[in-house]
């Protein structure tokens, strides 16, 4: 370059490569972002009709059998009213409960439970596996809880808790 020292040559290289690296990196990170957001299941669109709503037969309840979820594992079903994954859980012995794989931080989703807790791979939230209580954020709200009944050999999900 004219009119430039060696020597700012080689800075200004070094600080246009260093602004170019940080640059694909934020854009891997923000692509990696959506497409964990946007890779979930999108939600069935309502359908309209000219019957009533109460002629409809509503969609039956998710079910897994119990042998299906052990001590501090999972088993993952399907929101029925969202179409969004849900993760039926034991924490403990014969206590049984489902928790929203949607992060509450920017709604991505989480993995399935593992050491007792769910993480957040876009963020890097983690939530409890008995509770959904948030254990470190940035998400602030825990994640939504549903009941699960047992019937025998099949656990049933339930609607979402208030």
């Amino acid at each position: 370059m004219r009119g430039l020292s060696e020597e700012h040559v080689k800075r200004r290289a070094l600080v246009d490569g260093g602004i170019a690296a940080v640059a694909i990196g934020g854009a891997g990170l923000l692509s990696g972002s959506l497409t964990r957001t946007f890779g979930r299941a999108k939600r069935p669109a309502a359908k309209q009709s000219a019957a009533p709503a109460s002629t409809a037969p509503a969609p039956a309840a998710p079910s897994v059998p119990v042998a299906s979820v052990p001590v501090g594992g999972s088993a993952q079903v399907k929101d029925p009213a969202t179409g969004d994954a849900v993760y039926i859980v034991q924490p403990k012995a014969g206590q049984y409960c489902a928790l929203s794989s949607v992060c509450t931080h920017s709604g991505c989703a989480v993995d399935a439970p593992k050491n007792g807790q769910l993480y957040c791979p876009c963020h890097g939230s983690r939530f409890d596996a008995a509770t959904g209580a948030v254990v470190n954020g940035p998400a602030v709200k825990p994640l939504p809880k549903y009941t699960v009944s047992k019937d025998g050999d099949k656990l049933t999900l339930g609607p979402p808790q208030s």
